[in-house]
């Protein structure tokens, strides 16, 4: 998409002192900012992400929280449903920030803040967290073209399962996580990728057309991973 963080061009090896949650951020996007720096370069942060970049602004919540907790600035397709989320004004926020932080990152409610300039969204403040995991943009399916060209996206929802255990107390079958799934399909109904997340929003955005060493068969699929549904139930999908 765009530029890489404007600390660093290039994707590097993540330093030893960056938690091990955020360290796969740090080495696509490079070392985070301060909340104050973060302020002092606001417009030019701001700009970076309409062009695609992500600035990482490392919050220390260790005291409070038991770790360290960290915000992102972000274009808003890495956004779900940036529709349904709160909107600051971008002079607004500027001198709140750690209130925009707070409020993306909170704990169990927080979700994306819209930054808005002349009424116009043109990026997001994000828990940093959210960032992990999404496909690689090269690889990401333009929802609005596949339409358009007459293909289709099926939705659907897989309960998961709390796996099994033999007599001895090993595993014998991991549990999986509930998740909702997107499957993209071309005008034929070839199959050409998939997402998976916590909700709708979250599933499209993660979907994306995998390489061919990352197929799989045996569903459920994780999130950002790829396998097809082949035993999920038909009557929880609904085609867009």
């Amino acid at each position: 998409m765009g530029e890489k963080n404007l600390t660093e061009t290039a994707a590097v090896a993540a330093p030893p002192n960056v938690p091990p949650r955020y360290r796969e951020l740090v080495e696509e996007w490079g070392p985070p900012v301060g909340v104050e720096e973060a302020r002092v370069r606001w417009g030019q942060l701001v700009a970076a992400a309409e062009g695609g970049t992500v600035t990482l602004i490392a919050v220390e919540t260790t005291a409070g929280r038991g770790y360290p907790t960290w915000a992102a600035i972000a274009p808003l397709d890495r956004v779900p449903d940036s529709g349904r989320c709160p909107v600051w004004p971008l002079a607004s926020a500027r001198p709140k920030l750690m209130d925009v932080i707070a409020a993306a990152d909170q704990f169990a409610d927080g979700q994306p803040q819209i930054l808005t300039r002349h009424r116009r969204p043109v990026a997001a403040v994000v828990a940093a967290i959210t960032l992990v995991d999404l496909p690689p943009d090269g690889e990401r399916i333009d929802i609005d073209t596949l339409l358009r060209e007459g293909g289709s996206i099926t939705l659907g929802y897989h309960h998961g399962h709390p796996g099994s255990m033999t007599p001895d107390g090993d595993v014998y079958d991991e549990p999986v996580d509930p998740a909702y799934f997107a499957v993209a399909k071309t005008p034929d109904g070839q199959a050409i990728g998939q997402g998976a997340g916590d909700s709708i929003a979250d599933a499209l955005l993660r979907l994306w057309r995998p390489p061919v060493h990352l197929y799989s068969d045996e569903p459920p699929f994780p999130v950002g991973g790829w396998s097809t549904p082949a035993d999920t139930d038909p009557d929880a999908s609904a085609r867009l």
